[in-house]
């Protein structure tokens, strides 16, 4: 079975003068990145990493956090990536329930594990990507790359587990997702075959590497040689500069980025690019149409998780069904099929939880926690907690959060939906929708707005919005602005964190029924 090592060495011996990596204009061959990927690997080896070994990155985006992941895998060892933006408590669950021996971060992050060491009885070294001296536990990052760059064999096989994905933990601390090398080489594979790469293409990234989606992108252009261009964030207004001086050809994003650049000022360059086709998970049916129309680029959704990869994607040639949240039709090597509560199949046309027959590609289980595992996985198909359907045509739709369906007096309404509408505002960045609960409804409906930089609006603007472009029932009850809203990994709102602010959700925030 293929395994990531495998990948990289072969990308590299094809065409070692290739450009692979572009990072703040800065770009490195394909041999030039396996050369210090291989000089940090040994010096990982040197340290008494061995295979199976946890190791974990807690990283900006940046050279050093493929650097590290690459020379990981390398030897068989497992990364565990950390988000950036959790605190102390956070980041102490994640090193200490995988058992992390070596962790990677920057000045940012070292007095917070310095703090907690003592907490942190797996840990044995701490490495600083801007240390400039050795000091127990800390070891400076350059120290590794005076190391050879001739790596020894290591047997690693496909099966072996490589990476330990976080999920963001909607219901208590997060799961690890248990990752093997097929998962990441199947997934890359899958995927050049979807956007049709060839090594003449550049992609762009512009998520946090600590999420999958940057690393499926770089083994993703090793598959045919082609170039990953990284962004340090995204960013509404660096976007499409870096899109055109990079002659970037094709990206993939999640759905609420095609919101944010959509909602930016039109702008006459907004259709000078290279662009062939951007894919992207879940974005609004509303702006679809015009988003390709102002872009000049077709935009095909793909349905994944972290779980089980990329499971329903529309491919080039489908018929895109654009405006109708179609997702596509299963992957050449995926069963799908819409149950009901009972997990018995549902007729076509008719809304059920999406569920995955369990197979290739898919993660191994969650770290430590078999009972997880098993009701996730209950009868052999993965429940992924989505509500859809199939239509008559054998395309499959995308509804909502099975969780995310707000229950008020006898309608369901998805909290998806009704955000996508507040979203196109041309005030609004972003926005959540929670349920509340109610004695006579069952649930009321709370919309979290954020603005966008320099603008003002009133509740009453917001609402009157909302209803001039939902049903009635739809209608948001309460508002509340704010100038952010708590994020995951993978740049989706963390709900959760929003409905455990307070005791009483409507407190202090604008009821629209006592304004009619």
């Amino acid at each position: 079975m293929p395994d990531i090592r495998s990948l990289f060495e072969a990308s590299t011996n094809r065409n070692p003068d290739k450009v692979f990596f572009i990072f703040k204009e800065k770009g490195e061959t394909y041999a030039e990145f396996f050369d210090t990927v291989s000089r940090i690997a040994n010096g990982f080896l040197s340290l008494g990493i061995k295979k199976g070994d946890k190791v974990a990155i807690l990283l900006p985006n940046s050279f050093e956090f493929p650097y590290t992941w690459l020379a990981i895998n390398m030897i068989g060892a497992v990364m565990v990536p950390v988000n950036t933006r959790f605190v102390a408590p956070e980041i102490a669950y994640i090193l200490n329930h995988s058992e992390a021996r070596l962790l990677v971060t920057s000045r940012q992050h070292l007095n917070t594990i310095l703090s907690m060491h003592e907490n942190l009885p797996h840990l044995d070294t701490v490495i600083s990507i801007d240390a400039q001296e050795r000091n127990r536990p800390i070891i400076p990052y350059t120290s590794l790359l005076q190391n050879s760059p001739e790596l020894k064999g290591i047997d690693i096989d496909g099966d072996d587990l490589a990476v330990i994905l976080y999920t963001s933990g909607t219901t208590g601390n997060p799961k690890g997702c248990m990752a093997s090398h097929d998962y990441f080489v199947n997934l890359a594979e899958v995927q050049a075959k979807l956007f049709q790469l060839t090594g003449k293409d550049r992609v762009f990234t512009a998520q946090p590497f600590y999420y999958m989606d940057p690393q499926w992108n770089t083994l993703m252009v090793m598959t045919c040689n082609a170039t990953l261009v990284l962004a340090e964030k995204f960013s509404t207004s660096t976007f499409w500069n870096d899109i055109r001086r990079h002659n970037i050809t094709c990206f993939y994003c999640i759905g609420s980025m095609t919101s944010f650049l959509f909602n930016m000022p039109p702008s006459d360059l907004d259709r000078k690019h290279n662009l062939r086709m951007v894919q992207t998970s879940g974005i609004s049916p509303h702006i679809h149409a015009a988003w390709e129309e102002r872009f000049n680029v077709p935009v095909y959704e793909i349905y994944a998780s972290t779980e089980t990869t990329a499971d329903i994607a529309v491919q080039p040639g489908m018929e895109r069904k654009i405006g109708t949240k179609c997702i596509g039709r299963p992957l050449w090597y995926r069963e799908i099929k819409i149950v009901d509560d009972n997990d018995v199949k549902v007729k076509d046309g008719e809304v059920g939880e999406i569920v995955v027959k369990r197979g290739k590609g898919m993660m191994q289980g969650y770290y430590k926690d078999p009972e997880a595992t098993k009701h996730a996985f209950r009868g052999g198909w993965f429940h992924t907690g989505d509500l859809g359907y199939r239509d008559p045509d054998g395309d499959y739709h995308f509804v909502g959060r099975k969780k995310d369906i707000i229950r008020r007096g006898g309608e369901n309404v998805s909290a998806a939906a009704v955000e996508q509408v507040i979203i196109n505002h041309p005030k609004i960045l972003d926005a959540a929708v929670i349920p509340v609960p109610d004695k006579i409804r069952g649930e009321e409906i709370k919309a979290y707005v954020v603005l966008k930089e320099g603008e003002t609006a009133t509740f009453e603007e917001i609402a009157a919005y909302c209803e001039e472009n939902l049903g009635k029932f739809k209608v948001p009850r309460y508002y509340e602005f704010r100038k952010s809203l708590p994020k995951t990994p993978s740049e989706r709102v963390q709900k959760r964190k929003l409905i455990e602010e307070k005791a009483d959700l409507t407190e202090g925030c604008y009821d629209y029924y006592s304004h009619q």
